[in-house]
């Protein structure tokens, strides 16, 4: 009887953590973004916003109005025409924007092809390149091979790596995809212990951390 309220317990648990990361995943992808700003890619960005072409910023914003307006076919077929993965400016956000879109329509593997340009893209800025890497992980992390998916995150999660506390947590939640309680816990308090980690991170990671043993 007690080996029953035992699965009973962890299979509990084996929910919690879904739908923790089902509650947070978009949550993770924004902060990933965001760090772009606070590093030094964003000189490169910077500089290039000096060169913008009008029709180039007119177009993406032309994009944007008639997805929100819910002409999102039109709209992504006007991202596509004006997208460069290996561009950088107006071209690189309108592949980063498609690659989202495609993504939050079920689209997996056309998301996961641009995140993976970008990723194999050696002369984008690093913190571009390491940001393609991070999604297509991301895009792979329910059905993706978890031997090369966390040799990937390992990369990411590198001290003073950009995506470090991302990647922690996605080391995290792939632990518990393969039932590793321990090594999940671990990762997880690699960001609840680090005062440099972001307060969204470790208010994630903690909440986690409750619904594990231990």
């Amino acid at each position: 009887m007690a080996d029953i309220f035992k699965e009973v317990e962890e299979d509990l648990r084996r929910d919690k953590a879904a739908d923790w990361w089902k509650r947070y995943s978009l949550y993770i992808y924004v902060a990933a973004a965001v760090v772009i700003l606070s590093t030094a890619g964003y000189q490169g960005w910077r500089t290039y916003d000096q060169k913008l072409r009008g029709e180039q910023s007119d177009s993406y914003a032309a994009a944007l109005a008639m997805i929100e307006e819910g002409n999102e076919a039109e709209g992504r077929r006007a991202l596509k025409a004006l997208s460069d993965p290996s561009g950088s400016g107006y071209p690189l956000l309108a592949a980063l924007t498609e690659a989202r879109l495609a993504a939050e329509a079920g689209e997996d593997v056309a998301a996961a092809e641009t995140w993976g340009d970008l990723a194999a893209d050696g002369s984008a800025i690093p913190a571009i390149t390491a940001l393609g890497d991070l999604y297509a992980v991301m895009q792979e992390m329910d059905e993706g091979d978890p031997v090369t998916l966390r040799s990937r995150l390992e990369v990411l999660a590198a001290v003073n790596a950009p995506y470090r506390f991302t990647a922690l947590e996605l080391l995290a939640a792939l632990a518990l995809r393969e039932g590793d309680q321990d090594m999940a816990r671990q990762h997880l308090s690699s960001i609840t212990d680090d005062p440099n980690a972001p307060a969204g991170s470790r208010a994630r990671a903690a909440e986690l951390l409750s619904t594990l043993p231990g």
